[in-house]
């Protein structure tokens, strides 16, 4: 009779593994986040940007601007560093290079003048605030530095113009270090000496980029 019993167990023990198996659900994929511990915001960081630009000088009058300009294509690269403070602000440091397709040639009566766009360095700080884990509004100030190359009356020149940088944007962190972000970043230059001279000259970028943060 004991021996009956033990053999009616295992039969139902052997029919209740398969039972169980098949009740299991299936293997999930791991999915790509940030380890442990690790600010998806904060550390090293390298991206690549582009988009739009404008060049214009100004200068007003009677509360009335005049100005002109041209559009183009602005490219570049920018490096920088961010450190957490507390729990929702971000702050860091920047140094950026671009570039610019901006190039047009005006006929002033008497000769032609052409001018296109160098590359521009800048550098400065910038502070964000989070909005959740993975995301922070910013804004950046610092100095930057432009090149103008020019050409008149058959004479190749090159003019250098300094000035203040600003801009504001926002940035996501898409995991394992990668981000995407917007951004508008303006500088205003001195003109001082230049062909520009008591004018207002300015550049106005709108561009996007992708960056990975070490």
């Amino acid at each position: 009779m004991l021996k009956f019993v033990a053999a009616i167990g295992a039969a139902v023990i052997a029919l209740a593994q398969p039972a169980a198996a098949q009740d299991m659900p299936p293997p999930v994929a791991p999915e790509l986040t940030d380890a442990p511990g690790d600010d998806p915001l904060s550390g090293f960081r390298f991206e690549a940007t582009a988009g739009y630009d404008r060049l214009e000088a100004y200068y007003i009058e009677d509360d009335t601007k005049y100005y002109d300009g041209a559009n183009g294509i602005r490219y570049g690269s920018e490096i920088g560093y961010d450190a957490a403070i507390g729990r929702n602000v971000l702050l860091g440091g920047y140094v950026a290079y671009s570039g610019s397709s901006v190039d047009r040639c005006d006929d002033l009566d008497y000769f032609v003048l052409c001018q296109k766009a160098g590359n521009e360095i800048s550098g400065g700080l910038r502070i964000g605030g989070r909005i959740g884990r993975r995301a922070q509004m910013y804004g950046k100030i610092g100095y930057s530095q432009l090149k103008l190359n020019l050409s008149a009356f058959g004479d190749d020149f090159e003019e250098t113009y300094k000035g203040v940088q600003f801009g504001f944007g926002g940035e996501y962190a898409m995991g394992n270090g990668a981000y995407v972000k917007a951004e508008f970043v303006g500088s205003s230059f001195g003109t001082n000496n230049t062909i520009y001279e008591d004018l207002n000259f300015e550049r106005r970028s709108v561009v996007v980029g992708l960056g990975y943060r070490f």
